[in-house]
């Protein structure tokens, strides 16, 4: 049975998969058996146990406090390690970073980061100006001229 989640505090325990979708950001604190998957924007910070595979997918975000008994992945999301994996910790196409004091028993594969990673960083739009807003540009000023000195 797979779980689709929107967003809280996760703290009981499920049998099967668990998505995280957002839109709000998510605490788990509790157990998942089996694999949890982070997605759409989403944000998961794990203190709990996994008994699976951990997948930051797409625009998600997981952060590990707790432990994942199998695989943790960066999968095209970001993966930020302080607690403990029992198998490997890949990069596939996302961020990594693994915490100095993490512990992860298989092999850490791709590229990682220095340091913690920043949030995602929301697009800017500039703001469209309908054509009852627009203005005219002021005409150029030129500067005021020095009074003339007097005549001898």
């Amino acid at each position: 049975m797979v779980r689709i989640f929107r967003g809280g505090v996760l703290d009981e325990r499920f049998e099967g998969s668990v998505v995280v979708i957002g839109p709000r950001p998510t605490t788990m604190t509790g157990l998942v058996r089996g694999d949890l998957f982070v997605r759409d924007s989403s944000v998961c910070d794990v203190t709990g146990m996994v008994s699976g595979n951990l997948l930051a997918e797409r625009t998600g975000k997981a952060v590990l406090h707790g432990l994942v008994t199998k695989a943790a992945k960066a999968a095209g999301g970001d993966l930020e390690v302080y607690g403990m994996v029992q198998g490997d910790v890949v990069n596939e196409g996302g961020r990594l970073y693994v915490d100095k004091g993490a512990v992860v028993r298989g092999k850490v594969v791709g590229q990682t980061h220095s340091g913690p990673l920043p949030p995602p960083e929301k697009p800017v739009t500039a703001p469209t100006a309908t054509p009852s807003q627009t203005t005219t540009p002021a005409p150029a000023v030129s500067p005021p001229k020095p009074p003339a000195a007097p005549g001898p």
